[in-house]
């Protein structure tokens, strides 16, 4: 019987072994299996981080910098296990870029992880693990206008600043680092009624430096200047300076654009109303004196006048191109319901918020905004214009020209071809328009109302056809907060294409 006993015993020995066997062979897949995920959650974490980087620094760092990045990233990302640590051989990390059909670069990261059969002693061939990301970075500048006119209410004020904030909040989001300055997008806000803003309480001697030849001492305010109550426009003591107002203007005579694409130096006419004391803003005195009339120069008349703070200057002044929010909700806060509107003016001082040729000292102050023009895919410069067409008032600017010019009899016409023009010039400098109206009934019936007919032909140019242009059935931003809210989305959506990070493998 002993024997027998000794013949039966290795086969559950050899089961036994052999179940250990399985077990160890299944620990070993598990763990290859894991180490695996892990490294390749390393090298997305890796490559979203290089992603980023170049969406801050438009694709422009050097490789050698862009490897520091990724041996960082992998290794802090292997976990606590130390044998993988030891598996992963950071040496062999390597950045390989592409260029997509539509200009996007991708950059894929890969490193040689050397997986062993601990249990089993075995060693496993080497394995390249890799994660690739696609990054658009086209630099992008957005002007966004504002109405700030007479038939915004404080109930549409407050609209307004809310979309603005929340399009400012999502257009400018902060980096990985938290930094928003980090990011090559830019925005400029325009606020408007019957022309836009100017001052900059840092350069006080704006007015000075873009004012044309004799614009500050205007020869029909000359029984003015001559009482010393102000010695010209540029005096602080003057109406629109003591609140902070500077509305300037140039192109509007007969064949005039704006020359929005022009240096500012030394080329604008200046804003001033000679009106009754209660048609003033708030935040100045009017001036009284005893002359002439200044809205008709060849008058001899004599009575009592009165320079007032213009209303139709907007109390919030053009912000030039930043990624500050918090200088873009300290100006949205500043907005108040002014005045008429112009709108063709306000569109002209939104390409100029985008144009070269206010950079540097002579223009807005920033030595590097704006940026060139160029092709689309260097870079994408765009306006989001919002309006309420609602109504029969169109400035079509006859209030607005120089005294010494004609206006002809076809003023409606004038300002249809001035909207031509303007949009034309803005389109040949790749600038794209988006448009937000808001006006109660069927969007889809173009040409109903008069906005339509007088500027309907050349803000068509200006948005590249209906695709461009959104309408809130509401008679005003409060009642088409949602609508507006939603558009603004969609707008968004289409300039997100000028800059993204996407993992694609």
């Amino acid at each position: 019987m002993s024997s027998q006993y000794g013949s039966v015993m290795p086969f559950p020995v050899l089961v036994f072994a052999g179940a250990i066997a399985v077990m160890a062979y299944s620990f070993d897949t598990t763990r290859t299996v894991d180490s695996i995920s892990q490294v390749k959650r390393a090298t997305d974490a890796a490559a979203m981080a290089i992603g980023y980087k170049e969406l801050a620094n438009s694709n422009n760092d050097s490789k050698a910098d862009l490897l520091i990045i990724a041996r960082d990233y992998i290794s802090n990302n292997l976990g606590m296990d130390s044998l993988l640590q030891e598996q992963v051989d950071l040496s062999t990390v390597q950045i390989q870029t592409g260029t997509t059909s539509d200009g996007a670069i991708t950059y894929k990261v890969s490193v040689d992880v050397k997986v062993e059969a601990v249990q089993l002693g075995e060693e496993l061939d080497d394995k390249t693990i890799s994660s690739t990301v696609e990054v658009m970075a086209r630099p992008t500048e957005i002007s966004m206008m504002l109405p700030n006119t007479n038939s915004e209410s404080d109930a549409d004020i407050a609209a307004l600043k809310r979309l603005g904030k929340s399009f400012a909040d999502d257009f400018i989001q902060t980096s990985s680092s938290g930094n928003s300055s980090d990011q090559k997008r830019w925005l400029s806000l325009v606020p408007f009624s019957q022309s836009v803003n100017v001052y900059d309480d840092s350069d006080t001697d704006r007015i000075t430096r873009w004012a044309a030849s004799g614009a500050l001492n205007p020869s029909e305010l000359r029984s003015l200047f001559r009482t010393g109550k102000v010695n010209s426009l540029a005096d602080e003591r003057f109406p629109d300076r003591v609140a902070h107002l500077l509305c300037m203007f140039r192109g509007l005579g007969a064949g005039e654009n704006f020359y929005w694409d022009q240096s500012p130096v030394g080329q604008f006419g200046i804003y001033y109303r000679h009106d009754l004391p209660e048609n003033g803003s708030p935040g100045a005195d009017p001036i009284s004196w005893v002359g002439t009339n200044p809205d008709d120069p060849g008058s001899t008349a004599v009575d009592t006048r009165w320079i007032v703070a213009d209303k139709g200057c907007p109390n919030a002044p053009l912000l030039p191109l930043t990624n500050d929010i918090d200088k873009i909700d300290e100006r949205l806060d500043e907005m108040t319901s002014r005045f008429n509107v112009n709108y063709a003016i306000a569109l002209g001082w939104a390409a100029a918020s985008l144009s070269p040729q206010m950079r540097g000292s002579n223009g807005w102050g920033d030595s590097q905004l704006p940026l060139d023009f160029g092709e689309e895919s260097q870079r994408y410069k765009a306006i989001i214009m919002l309006a309420n067409t609602t109504g029969d008032w169109f400035d079509t600017d006859s209030y607005n020209f120089s005294v010494d010019d004609q206006v002809n009899d076809d003023v409606t016409g004038f300002a249809r071809q001035r909207f031509i023009d303007l949009c034309r010039s803005i389109r040949q400098n790749n600038i794209h328009v988006y448009f937000i109206g808001v006006r109660p009934g069927d969007p889809t019936e173009f040409g109903r109302v008069l906005f339509d007919k007088v500027a309907g032909p050349g803000m068509l140019t200006c948005t590249e056809g209906t695709d461009n242009m959104y309408f809130a059935d509401a008679s005003s931003f409060a009642g088409g907060e949602s609508q507006i809210e939603s558009a603004l989305e969609d707008i968004a959506q289409d300039i997100r294409r000028n800059y993204y990070v996407h993992l694609i493998n």
